[in-house]
């Protein structure tokens, strides 16, 4: 091998593998044909093919390659997200085992202790239909699921943090409502990523929510808890395929705002507490979806509601 030969090797090694895999050789006989007697690329000649790497790994960083197709995500997302919900209702879940184990269940407000618990049920009520099939009742589930959730804000905001923490579970809500409605739904979704999918995913709510609910007292329940899901959510959707990277994207939106938060939380002069309520809307619930779509995890174009 000529050392041209090894340099421009080494430029297209900045290509995503994929495209040297396809076209590797072929744009590496175009550049040595055209070369002629130099010895070496030029820097021209480098800084275009650096410049071309850069582009396509930011295209395929976007998904505007066309390597993945957001209705796949949406079809994973309409069958594991309403599952991943149910873990939201860790925080009411615990009120709840407090009253169990002081043997005063009948004596607790559960407007006060868990004014959530009918939102949630109805998520539980979503999952069940979406695992039978029933894609129609599970989308009208999901919607009034997603305004039950608006309605806790207005009614009960104490039992949560809807502005900032906890609005990833207010913005899970919204794309699984889109998903259910528009996408191949929870049977495509099935096929995707395959039935142990599910069960993995049954796991690590049931993981999530007793960590939450028994160990809520250890500091680092929280981080656990977290770090749960995203091993469970990741390891469902599969960390080979681009689709369900993406698909694992949407479904760990509640792990964001809360690390947004915690990041956010920890500067002085609290963001969430001083910042116009607009400006803290803004940043819990556009930063995440804007981000969402730039990856290619959401629909770009207006989606067709397909409940038929």
């Amino acid at each position: 091998m000529s050392e041209l030969e090894r340099r421009y090797r080494r430029l297209l090694d900045w290509y995503p593998r994929g495209h040297r895999e396809r076209n590797g050789e072929e744009m590496l006989g175009v550049l040595m044909a055209g070369a002629g007697d130099r010895r070496r690329p030029g820097w021209r000649e480098s800084a275009d093919l650096l410049w071309g790497a850069a582009r396509l790994h930011l295209r395929w960083l976007t998904a505007a390659d066309g390597g993945v197709d957001s209705r796949d995500v949406m079809a994973i997302v309409s069958l594991l997200a309403p599952m991943t919900l149910i873990a939201g209702a860790t925080t009411g879940l615990h009120e709840l085992g407090w009253w169990v184990r002081a043997g005063a269940l009948s004596d607790m407000s559960w407007q006060q202790q868990f004014p959530d618990a009918p939102v949630w049920a109805v998520w539980l009520a979503v999952a069940v239909l979406g695992l039978r099939g029933f894609r129609r009742a599970a989308a009208v589930g999901a919607g009034l699921g997603t305004a039950g959730f608006g309605l806790l804000a207005v009614l009960a905001p104490f039992q949560h943090w809807w502005n900032d923490r906890d609005a990833g579970w207010v913005l899970l809500g919204l794309v699984t409502t889109i998903a259910l409605a528009s996408s191949s739904g929870p049977s495509h979704g099935r096929r995707l990523v395959g039935q142990r999918a599910i069960a993995m995913m049954v796991v690590t709510v049931v993981a999530v929510v007793v960590i939450g609910t028994v160990g809520s007292h250890v500091q680092a329940a929280q981080w656990l808890q977290m770090a749960v899901l995203v091993g469970g959510v990741v390891a469902s959707c599969g960390v080979q395929s681009r689709v369900g990277r993406r698909a694992a994207l949407v479904l760990l939106l509640p792990v964001v705002t809360t690390l947004l938060a915690k990041v956010l939380l920890a500067v002085p002069g609290s963001f969430a507490q001083t910042a116009p309520t607009a400006l803290v809307i803004a940043t819990f619930y556009g930063v995440p979806l804007m981000v969402l779509l730039t990856l290619g995890c959401l629909p770009r174009r207006s989606l067709t509601v397909r409940l038929g």
